[in-house]
């Protein structure tokens, strides 16, 4: 068939459309993006193979115009050059082609003399052979897949074949077990070997979105006449000799290069009601950025979600700006209660 068999630049064995889509899509040298757009070109092109009602026979046809036709070219020329009763008369030898039999086809793959577009193995097949054997000695399934082309269907039933249907899933869990781990691994070694600067930028592309809580008393804000301000902006302090991200929920300039954080609690993750794990040690981790946000020159202020649903935050905020602008730093938690300027 039309571009099946070996691959005209490489020789490697390609048995269905789909193989030679996946065989196209990972070679990307200009010998194959030159037959990958020739092949683009003829599945482009409308092509259709009608079943004459007459005769039987096949015939190809590439206008759109005549998909409907039900005599092939030879039976509608008798039809026109004979009395209809002569022409019902006449009758044909049916053809004997398999291929001949099927019935027309006009699918978006289009009709390609295929008397079945899967691929048939056998067991202990060439193929079936190589599959096998590329499995049993640890071969990447994706890699087998370019290797052989053949899709991860046909993989899957002749090792399955091979080995049985339960040792293959077994096997396949351990093997995405293994790839999980490793994978995880990876990413945390990344994770250690970025600069305090790019763990910061990386979460804040991550998770630059913000809460519903955070998006509430910024309108606040707004509606108050504060503007200018930033939303979830994330840097690095260092903690117990190691540098850990921190967002600020909000940072409003106050003057002279200086800037209030605000930060948003939600009482679930924040405080005394903390539900998900030790509220002792999470109050202590948000002491610390407090107080890592303080020395480092910022005023902060954290509020709570009851604060900022009643507007206290919004309220408590404004009073304390103008002071602020006029280089008072401040810090105040609402938990453990504290308030201090200096």
């Amino acid at each position: 068939m039309r571009f099946l068999g070996s691959c005209e630049v490489c020789k490697k064995a390609i048995h269905t459309y789909r193989g030679l889509g996946q065989h196209l899509r990972f070679n990307t040298d200009d010998e194959h993006r030159a037959l990958k757009t020739r092949w683009h070109g003829w599945r482009a092109t409308y092509r259709a193979t009608p079943r004459c009602r007459k005769c039987g026979e096949l015939w190809e046809i590439q206008d759109p115009n005549l998909k409907h036709s039900k005599r092939c070219p030879r039976c509608e020329g008798l039809r026109q050059s004979m009395s209809r009763r002569r022409y019902e008369s006449l009758s044909f030898d049916k053809p004997s082609d398999p291929r001949q039999l099927m019935t027309a086809s006009n699918s978006k793959a289009q009709w390609d003399g295929l008397a079945t577009r899967s691929l048939d193995w056998r067991r202990g097949g060439d193929l079936y052979m190589r599959v096998s054997l590329a499995y049993k000695g640890g071969q990447p399934v994706g890699e087998t897949l370019r290797e052989q082309a053949v899709s991860y269907k046909v993989y899957r039933s002749i090792v399955e074949d091979a080995v049985g249907a339960g040792t293959y899933k077994k096997q396949a869990r351990q093997r995405k077990k293994a790839r999980s781990v490793a994978n995880i691994r990876k990413a945390h070694a990344k994770w250690a070997a970025m600069t305090p600067e790019h763990k910061a930028a990386e979460i804040a592309r991550r998770f630059r979105k913000g809460s519903l809580l955070e998006r509430k008393l910024a309108s606040q804000l707004r509606k108050s006449g504060i503007c200018g301000f930033q939303m979830n902006q994330w840097q690095s302090f260092l903690f117990d000799e190691k540098w850990c991200p921190r967002e600020a929920d909000i940072k409003i300039p106050v003057g002279d290069g200086r800037k209030l954080v605000v930060l948003c609690d939600g009482e679930a993750f924040h405080g005394p009601k903390f539900a998900f794990g030790d509220a002792a040690a999470r109050i202590a981790d948000d002491v610390a950025t407090a107080d890592a946000y303080f020395a480092a020159g910022y005023s902060v202020v954290r509020y709570s979600e009851s604060e900022v649903n009643s507007g206290d935050a919004c309220r408590h905020l404004l009073a304390w700006l103008p002071r602020c602008s006029k280089g008072v730093q401040l810090y105040r938690t609402w938990h453990p209660p504290v308030e201090k300027a200096v």
